[in-house]
């Protein structure tokens, strides 16, 4: 048969040509031409890595895009990126972006917020690192409060941000946005660098946190006091500090802390997708847990303690606080000074305000504090200790001490260190957890090789269906909080078997199964 004259393959049609004109061969056969549908951009392109390298190329590469306008599109995803957008997410993402870095806040939905810190953590939207940490604030304040979940992670990435860029921004403030200001080493830290460099701008319960005694269960503070312990309480801290400095060269954490600190692997951006290469896994830090030093807080709550006397005497109100061992200087010094303010405000028609931040500086300038704090020597006195150890222990009765004007825990300077002096608290139980990877396939067997013992301990407390109370106090004994430990075994999941483990508080019913190779040591 002549090649001309046989019938014509459905395969030989290339359906892709475009047509040409009037008799283009699509039409010629009676095939309607085809409108071209404007194609999906692509992701740049990235050769095979790492889920956050590949994000970190993809996200310096989309940089400076930008959309005039996009409808919204609702995104959810647990670690968000790009490859988990479609183009019309992607589309309304850069929209929304350029919205927010022109200072506009518009409603989107977490995902996309997360993502854009995703950036902003690794460079990707600012020139210098105050911009990144004004733009990273500016979100928190846009949606923190439609968002709580945005409190926990954002103080911790903020605090990362900070520590690693070394901006000159007081931690305090950001660890108090989230409620987490009085737990964890970041406040440890805080609480070291406020006392030593101005104690007058520490808040009561900051203060607080370093005394045996809770002035804010007292009557006096229920009653009418409550106003004039928070203003007065880091008014004598800081005066008592700065009364130390002057009469032996150390401030209040140098005088009773003796101990070098703990030295401590802060790890960076948790539960974030970031890329470790960026600033490193861990950020190095040395900790001097003064909150734990026993000479310390015995003295800060004699300082607290004094001070509420004062205020009962100056308000007229019943009652004292027994058990005040002060030196009778340092005593005559905080009932001066608060003399000298009260009477001020009665002269200051309207009340004087004063400004804690400036007290530093009314202090220097002040001849007649200049002249309380003058002394010629710095008496040696004496501890009372209990039967553990060299631990001072408050009178219990102040009869017995009346002669003992020089007793007080100021005294004693030339002793061991709190790590030295405090005995050992018993560590708490540890329960102890072990896989049985004979019972597991290599996936499962790597999952089981990511957990610490923290994670093992509450997938064995979920298996077990205890109560939310048990993962509470899991968390608390190593120092975390069960959100946390939660993210870190979805993300060892997502690493390892692909998927989630847990599903809010509940282990995922699929893999429920998989928990009996866990078992107790």
């Amino acid at each position: 048969m002549n090649s001309n004259q046989k019938p014509l393959d459905f395969a030989e049609i290339d359906l892709s040509a475009p047509a040409h004109g009037e008799n283009g061969p699509l039409r010629e056969l009676g095939i309607p031409e085809r409108k071209e549908r404007p194609a999906e951009e692509k992701l740049p392109f990235v050769a095979a890595l790492s889920k956050e390298k590949r994000f970190v190329q993809q996200a310096q590469a989309m940089a400076e895009r930008t959309e005039e306008q996009a409808p919204f599109v609702p995104f959810m995803s647990y670690w968000p990126t790009y490859e988990q957008m479609n183009e019309l997410q992607r589309r309304w993402y850069f929209y929304w972006r350029s919205e927010v870095r022109s200072g506009r806040f518009p409603f989107t939905d977490l995902s996309y917020i997360f993502v854009c810190l995703y950036e902003l953590i690794h460079g990707v939207g600012w020139e210098r690192p105050r911009q990144g940490y004004e733009q990273m604030m500016n979100l928190w304040d846009a949606y923190g409060n439609r968002y709580p979940k945005l409190n926990q992670y954002l103080a911790e990435w903020v605090c990362d941000f900070v520590l690693v860029h070394r901006l000159d921004v007081p931690l305090i403030d950001i660890l108090a946005r989230s409620g987490q200001a009085w737990a964890g080493e970041l406040f440890d830290l805080e609480l070291e660098r406020m006392m030593g460099e101005n104690p007058a701008l520490l808040t009561l319960d900051q203060i607080l946190t370093l005394s045996d005694y809770d002035a804010r269960r007292s009557k006096f503070y229920a009653e009418e006091g409550c106003g004039l312990l928070e203003e007065y309480t880091p008014q004598v801290i800081a005066l008592v500090h700065s009364y130390l400095q002057k009469t032996t060269g150390k401030g209040l954490v140098d005088t009773f802390y003796k101990g070098t600190g703990k030295k401590i692997e802060r790890y960076l951006f948790r539960s974030s997708v970031y890329d470790a290469e960026t600033y490193g896994r861990t950020f190095p830090m040395r900790i001097l847990e003064i909150r734990k030093c026993p000479p310390l807080r015995y003295y800060v709550t004699q300082l607290v303690r004094c001070a509420e006397n004062k205020l009962r005497e100056l308000t007229g109100f019943k009652g004292r606080l027994r058990g005040v061992t002060l030196k009778s200087e340092t005593e005559t010094l905080i009932r001066r000074f608060l003399d000298k303010e009260f009477a001020a405000k009665k002269l200051s028609v309207p009340a004087v305000s004063i400004d804690p931040q400036k007290l530093a500086m009314l202090q220097k300038d002040s001849e007649e504090v200049r002249s309380m704090l003058t002394i010629e020597e710095w008496d040696e006195p004496a501890y009372e200790r209990s039967e553990e150890g060299n631990i001072p222990v408050p009178p219990t009765d102040l009869a017995e001490h009346d002669h003992a004007e020089h007793s007080g825990p100021e005294e004693g300077l030339e002793r061991k260190s709190c790590s030295e002096r405090a005995p050992e608290r018993p560590a708490m139980e540890q329960q102890r957890f072990a896989w049985d990877t004979s019972l597991l396939d290599e996936e499962w067997t790597s999952f089981a090789e990511q957990l610490g013992p923290a994670h093992s301990e509450v997938l064995y407390a979920l298996k077990s269906r205890m109560p939310h109370s048990e993962l509470e106090r899991i968390a608390e004994k190593h120092g975390s909080m069960p959100a946390l430990l939660i993210d870190e075994i979805n993300q060892a999941a997502m690493e390892t078997i692909g998927d989630l483990m847990i599903d809010g508080d509940d282990v995922a019913e699929e893999y429920s199964g998989y928990l009996e190779a866990l078992k107790k040591a």
